[in-house]
């Protein structure tokens, strides 16, 4: 699974940059608070990118990007905690879950999360030890996306915007590859690149296509190293770069 994620930078204009998406200045600000982050958590808000809702303009690459919060939270749901128990969604389960098929094969329900690391943590020898967090990086940190799956629904409360939407996202996973097993049995779908950020936002890409685009990123491309055992604890306080670093 995905529980936790990084996005260190804070440069919006970078971000606009590498995902050709422009904030303007009221996401901007939104997209602010989402990043120069060391321990983003389940519920929090989260910077995504996804096509524009024209059709026409879709297909020409036009996209907008978006907070949201992270852990889907169905039309049907009529209560948030959903979303605890759905910030991933396992690849093999796409095309048959009740939440997620629908989703899938509608390009306004795929979206690119921003992050430029992601957590999993390693059971100690000892079941008596706490494990120890590991952090994933791609291209020596660069940013990249996970593959996401998003809705919306009427919501009444802080969490909507304000029309009275509730935006929610899912990261997808996948089986790990050799760099990530020797932590955990399952990784977060990183897109390849910005080939594959188009395709994956293209309204002509069907169901069965993008599930067959969920595959473990080339662990070439990945670097991991501990992280500080503080990420053990949750809560909005545990913030910081001291977090990549296992203290002496």
């Amino acid at each position: 699974m995905c529980g936790r994620f990084t996005v260190t930078k804070k440069d919006t204009k970078a971000v606009a940059d590498r995902f050709q998406v422009e904030l303007e200045k009221k996401l901007a600000e939104s997209a602010e608070g989402a990043m120069g982050r060391f321990n983003v958590a389940p519920t929090q808000e989260i910077l995504t990118v996804r096509a524009s809702p024209d059709p026409e303009e879709a297909a020409d690459g036009v996209r907008e990007g978006r907070t949201m919060r992270w852990g889907l939270v169905p039309r049907w749901a009529d209560d948030l905690k959903v979303g605890y128990r759905m910030i991933n969604a396992k690849t093999e389960r796409l095309l048959e879950s009740r939440a997620y098929a629908p989703l899938v094969g509608k390009f306004r329900h795929r979206c690119l999360i921003v992050a430029d690391g992601f957590y999993e943590w390693m059971k100690a020898e000892d079941p008596k030890q706490p494990r120890q967090p590991w952090r994933f990086t791609v291209d020596d940190g660069e940013l990249f996306a996970f593959a996401g799956i998003c809705t919306r629904k009427e919501w009444e409360g802080e969490e909507a915007d304000e029309e009275g939407w509730l935006y929610s996202a899912t990261i997808i996973t996948t089986k790990p590859n050799p760099l990530v097993a020797k932590v955990h049995d399952r990784m977060p779908v990183i897109l390849s690149g910005p080939e594959a950020e188009r395709a994956w936002l293209d309204p002509a890409l069907a169901a069965e296509d993008a599930v067959a685009m969920c595959e473990p990123l080339d662990p070439g491309r990945m670097q991991s190293a501990p992280a500080n055992p503080k990420l053990n604890k949750v809560g909005r306080g545990i913030e910081g770069p001291e977090l990549l670093v296992v203290p002496a």
